[in-house]
């Protein structure tokens, strides 16, 4: 299972949308787009963290 894969299930599970994830995080929406469209395979791991604290899950559960 993919990164972006994983941060979909989550994102549904949580029903959590990508702009309030990207202003959680700090991350650019776009940025998140990409993972989530799998056009960025690997995110830099301060992202992922991020994406993960922002989330409330171990960034494991995302790699």
């Amino acid at each position: 299972m993919s990164i972006s894969d994983k941060l979909n299930q989550i994102i549904k599970e949580k029903n959590i949308n990508v702009h309030k994830l990207a202003k959680d995080t700090g991350v650019h929406h776009s940025g998140i787009y990409r993972i989530l469209n799998n056009e960025n395979k690997n995110p830099g791991i301060y992202t992922v963290k991020k994406i993960a604290d922002s989330l409330g899950v171990k960034i494991e559960n995302l790699l």
